[in-house]
């Protein structure tokens, strides 16, 4: 079975070509930054040219200054020594600069790359916000996290650090192998023997780097999420018993960890101490094979110092060019899975030229609607030719089985879901030709699930209606019969409500979203199992005050319990899509029909 963690992990190393049109659109998002972007650029030019600099000061300080006093004897030492302070004084000035155009330069790619991934993290955050419920059936809720997570942060080295390290490395490898090959072009060739085993070792380290990181990660993620299922399930742990075989499992993991932590660690520093052997087999040829060039005459002391220092520069950008190629390839994949979902299009949105519905009145007709979700198989409906009127005011409820539609016909109608046949009329206008925002604001939805968000409880209220007034909730709350269970709570309205209302009961939370829905103060209500979680005491005080406020607005009530319907004006009884009865309770009863049949088990 594919977990969460698997699909992330997956997705967090997998790679993709380089691809133009896919860096270009993801640059675009530093454009706001550009001209900052541009600064970075010209500080990143000047940091590096101060970088290559200094080994040519050092080179100047001794061949214009030190050996020429080495060989007339004292009575250049003056001159020798005030030059060399003059160099030193300049070596120490541009050491200075290079250190300040770096710290403005790190402080500006922070800037430019913090703020594009801000940019594209809202992005996402907000298209996730409006596509349709068809996708989220279809995706993997650990795909639509990974792309809103780790996919954003395996951009930061390319948006934060990849143009200034591009152009930094790229500078320095061609000025060091072209002021390299101006010293001394055979000296030059004789370093050359060391790049051959470098270019393997680098390719190798790459490979073998990236696979036992991946391991590492993928035994980490396994430990995270044994730790958070433990966590989770605690009660069922303790109440079968389970703690020691889930200790001696977990014990696995974590040596299955330790294990991979040290495979990938001896990976590491079997590369390191390898480049630098390299590198020092590298400085043994140029000191070698240079002295003799110098004790010919070929080279200078100086020109043999440069060589050196310009060498100990010319392996560091290989190394920073080839982990930012490494990161540039993870980059391409996860910016293409993050446009592939800001491409998405909603199933369900605004169509060209769509209008704010008015402020309704209740009146909704189903005419002929048919529908099936992309998850059911063609031959399907889950809704099959669903025709119904409902007058303003009227409390309608939908009754049946399980899967026999009750749900969809909610869904089609707050326009959550797009009906593939047929129309739905509010107040006698088809819903298609107008504003989501404008239907939403005016339906008010209670589901049993009793969803609550962290904040107060007050916060939770205003919800659906941020700008209402405290004393407007309280007032609705009051209407509702809530307000004296709200206010026992440790804190009344300011209650702090804790992850998915966890230190709620389920009764107080259901009553909260009731509550919630009334302060929206909706024209269509809709209560999807609403009492379900709710204790009979707390349940006949919302009946009361549900009964009172189903009178000025459109309601339906979806309930396996026929005690909560057997008030309602309507009563649609569904089965595989279809009306199979319609009536009031009494004329439902008296037929002899399914809903009789119900009701009879019922009271039973």
């Amino acid at each position: 079975m594919t977990t969460h963690d698997d699909i992330a992990l997956d997705e967090e190393f997998a790679q993709a070509p380089m691809k133009g049109s896919v860096f270009r659109r993801l640059f675009g998002y530093t454009h706001p930054h550009r001209r900052l972007f541009v600064a970075n650029l010209f500080l990143t030019v000047l940091a590096t040219g101060s970088t290559l600099l200094g080994p040519k000061l050092v080179q100047v300080g001794i061949d214009r200054y030190l050996e020429p006093a080495l060989m007339r004897g004292r009575e250049a030492f003056d001159d020798a020594f005030r030059g060399v302070g003059v160099v030193s004084a300049i070596y120490l000035v541009n050491l200075l600069a290079g250190w300040a155009l770096s710290v403005w330069q790190v402080r500006s790619s922070i800037t430019i790359g913090q703020g594009a991934m801000n940019d594209l993290r809202l992005a996402v955050f907000e298209h996730i916000q409006r596509l349709s419920l068809n996708y989220f059936d279809r995706t993997h809720q650990g795909r639509i996290i990974a792309r809103a997570d780790s996919d954003v942060d395996a951009l930061d080295r390319v948006l934060t650090w990849g143009t200034s390290q591009a152009l930094s490395s790229l500078i320095t490898l061609v000025g060091v192998v072209i002021l390299l090959i101006r010293y001394d072009l055979r000296l030059f060739l004789a370093v050359g023997i060391v790049l051959p085993p470098l270019v393997w070792l680098t390719l190798w380290f790459h490979h073998r780097g990236r696979d036992a990181h991946r391991r590492l990660r993928g035994t980490q993620s396994r430990i995270t999420a044994a730790m958070a299922e433990n966590i989770t399930g605690v009660r069922v742990v303790q109440a079968f018993g389970r703690e020691d075989e889930n200790l001696r499992r977990f014990n696995r993991m974590q040596g299955e960890f330790t294990d991979r932590w040290v495979a990938s660690a001896r990976v590491f520093h079997t590369y390191m101490p390898l480049v630098n052997l390299l590198a020092g087999g590298a400085t043994a040829v140029v000191l070698g094979y240079g002295g003799w060039r110098v004790m010919e005459g070929l080279l200078t002391v100086g020109q043999l110092a440069a060589f050196v220092l310009y060498l100990g520069l010319f392996f560091g950008p290989i190394q920073v060019m080839g982990d930012l190629y490494n990161a540039a390839l993870s980059a391409a994949a996860s910016a293409e899975r993050i446009f592939g979902l800001l491409d998405t299009e909603p199933q369900v949105r605004d169509r060209p030229m769509a209008v704010d519905l008015r402020r309704l009145e209740g009146r909704v007709v189903f005419e002929r609607v048919r529908f099936r979700y992309d998850t059911t198989p063609r031959e399907v409906w889950v809704l099959d030719g669903i025709d119904f009127e409902i007058h303003p005011g009227q409390m309608v409820a939908l009754v049946g089985p399980t899967g026999s539609g009750k749900t969809s016909i909610i869904s089609v109608l707050a326009r959550f879901y797009e009906p593939l046949e047929g129309r739905i009329l509010v107040d006698g206008q088809d819903t298609a030709f107008h504003t989501l925002g404008s239907l939403h604001r005016q339906i008010g939805i209670v589901t049993q699930e009793s969803f609550l968000f962290t904040g107060t409880v007050l916060d939770n209220l205003k919800f659906g209606r941020p700008e209402a007034t405290d004393e407007e909730v309280i007032q609705a709350a009051r209407r509702l019969g809530t307000h004296e269970i709200i206010e026992r709570l440790p804190r009344g309205y300011a209650t702090e409500v804790r992850e998915r209302g966890g230190n709620l009961s389920a009764g107080e939370r259901q009553l909260i979203t009731i509550t919630r829905a009334m302060v929206a103060d909706p024209r269509i209500l809709i209560l999807d199992e609403a009492t379900s979680a709710v204790d009979p005491g707390i349940e006949s005080v919302i009946q009361r005050a549900l009964f009172t406020l189903f009178q000025r607005r459109t309601s339906f009530v979806i309930a396996h319990r026929l005690s909560t319907v057997r008030h309602a004006d309507l009563i649609l009884v569904l089965d595989h899509g279809r009306i199979v009865e319609r009536g009031t309770h009494d004329q439902l009863v008296a037929s002899g029909g399914v809903y009789a049949g119900l009701h009879a088990e019922f009271v039973r």
